[in-house]
Order: C-alpha cells, then structure tokens, then sequence
C-alpha cells in the first residue's frame, strides 16, 4: 500500500508540481566548534598568548541558508516551496554549534496548522571539522581542521509516506572561497571571488553559505 502512494505522489509531482506547495518544517543545521573558533598560543619571543576568535554565526546566514532551499528543492520537486519559521519572539537559544532561526516543528504541528500543503520537507546538515582533505593555508602550511559537509533532504507527503531522499557528503574545500557561481540566487556573497586563502583556521559564515550551496547542488544532481 505504501508502494503505491508513494508512486501516486511522484506522478502528482511530476504531471502537477506547479500547481503542489510544500513546506520545510524542519531544519537541523550544525557546525562543529573547532571550525568557527581559533585559539592561538605563542610563547617567548612570539608574544602572543591565548588569542581565541570565534566566528559569528548571524540571522542573515539562516535566512540565505532557507532561501536556498527553498529555490533549489522547489526547482527540483516544481512545487511551490516556504518554511515554517519561528516567530522571532519565540526564538530561544539555539543548541551548541546549531544554526538559530530555522524551522524546528514537529510533522504532527506542521500538518494541523497547513493541512492544504502536500509535502513536508526535513533538512539535516553537518559541518564538521574532520574526515575532509586539508586545506593548504597561505604560508604554505597545512590546515589542522579537515572540513567536511553531510546533507540529508527527506520530503514526506501528508500522510507521512517518504516520497523523496536525498543525500551528499563533500570533502574538499580546498577551492572554496576562489569559487564562482553562475547563480547567486540575490545573496551577494556568493557573487564574490576573492581567491582568498588565509592562515585562518575559521571558517566564516560566507563560507558556510558556499559550502552549503555546493553541498545541495550534489545531493539533487
């Protein structure tokens, strides 16, 4: 019976999308610690002593991390596609290394509230600092964090059936801030092309954009 709903749902995706809304209720977007925060000790004659500096992680970086979802999962399902974000004065801190302002419902909550829309779409993103390749920095030394991306989109339609998932991992980042976009979707730092390669151990929230953005083009390739 589930075989068949299932196939029902991709004919109703593919012969009608456009006229199908879905809805991303829940996000779960995490970067590991050690690539947002450097902590640098010299001694003697380097002066330095215990320089921490950790990257900021604002508002703007989730709402350009959902507006990308929203495009490329839209265009890939041709449905219609929003997210069930929280309320600002709901917003409460979020977990540590856990992105705020993304959409973190239940599908019990999501469908009483939207029980027109006929997909439900679940986002989980990884960033972690190891398992990639190691970044050549710009004195010529080797990054100690090797990051790397996981991503797994899940699309269920209303009666919870999983019609659609997808999935990607990527591990080299080497390349990634001297990388250009053909579409930048409005978000201006992906139009960038620095060619940048620093002695930083961080990564900043534009790089995180880029990474997330390479890792969705894979998972729906």
């Amino acid at each position: 019976m589930k075989k068949l709903i299932l196939v029902i749902s991709l004919i109703f995706i593919i012969l009608f999308g456009n006229s199908q809304s879905g809805l991303i209720y829940n996000f779960t977007f995490r970067v590991d610690n050690h690539l947002i925060t450097q902590i640098k000790t010299q001694n003697k004659n380097n002066k330095i002593l215990n320089l921490s500096t950790v990257e900021d992680l604002p508002k703007e970086l989730s709402e350009n991390v959902l507006k990308l979802s929203e495009q490329k999962i839209g265009e890939y399902l041709k449905i219609n596609l929003s997210s069930f974000k929280p309320a600002d004065k709901l917003i409460m801190g979020a977990l540590p290394e856990h992105l705020m302002y993304l959409p973190a419902n239940t599908f019990k909550k999501t469908i009483k509230k939207y029980d027109t829309t006929n997909f439900f779409i679940d986002i989980k993103c990884h960033i972690e600092a190891s398992g990639g390749k190691k970044i050549i920095l710009s004195n010529k030394s080797f990054s100690n964090v090797n990051p790397k991306i996981s991503l797994k989109i899940r699309v269920l339609n209303s009666d919870k059936v999983l019609v659609e998932k997808k999935e990607s991992i990527l591990k080299d980042f080497e390349k990634l801030r001297s990388k250009t976009f053909e579409k930048t979707y409005g978000i201006k730092s992906l139009a960038k092309n620095t060619d940048l390669v620093t002695i930083s151990e961080t990564i900043n929230s534009d790089d995180i954009l880029r990474m997330y953005l390479l890792s969705i083009e894979e998972a729906l390739n």
